[in-house]
């Protein structure tokens, strides 16, 4: 009897110690599994933020390019303010650019070279008005919404606390309000996109 009861224990431990063994295996297998899964989707996340960080700074680059160039055209002891602000622009593209800041330099300074740009072009276009043209100006429903979607922005940003862009938010209203009072159609869309640059900027913790 004795025999017979060590007999059916032993039967017993056997499949439950072989369940247990292969419960472990199948716990590090998983394990092993969840660990490789989420290293590649690390890896395909920071593959696709590099990729739209170079896209950012092509963006930026040419921003910067043809801020430059408009600049270039205008004569010398004008637009201190205009180069400071594209100054500093370059200064964000650089260091966006020697791999430091990561994306969030990359979309400053895209905001700061594309607001330079817009000034850029506002301030020559203002400077050549004998090459106007005499045609039927643009409806202005739509800029005025922008505006005020603008507007709305920047109350936003104004109650985050920052350091480094907390001068340009007044310029950024200014050029609002500018924008609102501006008869000329073209020169209010250029200073109306010259704040709304700045405002990403500022959104994206300048």
């Amino acid at each position: 009897m004795t025999e017979l009861k060590k007999s059916g224990e032993h039967a017993l431990k056997a499949p439950v110690k072989h369940a247990k063994k292969a419960a472990k295996k199948h716990a590090k297998k998983a394990v092993k599994q969840a660990t490789k899964h989420a290293a590649k989707r690390h890896a395909a996340k920071k593959t696709a933020s590099l990729a739209e960080e170079r896209e950012g700074l092509r963006t930026a680059f040419h921003h910067m390019q043809r801020a430059s160039v408009v600049i270039s055209l205008m004569e010398k002891g004008t637009g201190e303010d205009l180069r400071a602000l594209l100054a500093r622009g370059i200064a964000l593209y650089k260091t966006a650019a020697s791999g430091k800041g990561g994306l969030q330099t990359v979309l400053q300074a895209i905001g700061v070279l594309r607001a330079a740009e817009h000034l850029s072009l506002a301030g020559l276009y203002e400077a050549r008005r004998r090459y106007r043209q005499k045609v039927e100006e643009p409806k202005p429903e739509s800029l005025l919404e922008f505006l005020h979607e603008a507007h709305h922005r920047l109350e936003h940003v104004a109650a985050e606390e920052r350091s480094k862009g907390e001068d340009l938010r007044p310029v950024t209203e200014e050029l609002l309000l500018q924008a609102e009072e501006q008869e000329d159609p073209q020169l209010a869309f250029e200073l109306a996109m010259a704040a709304d640059a700045l405002c990403f900027a500022l959104e994206n913790g300048l």
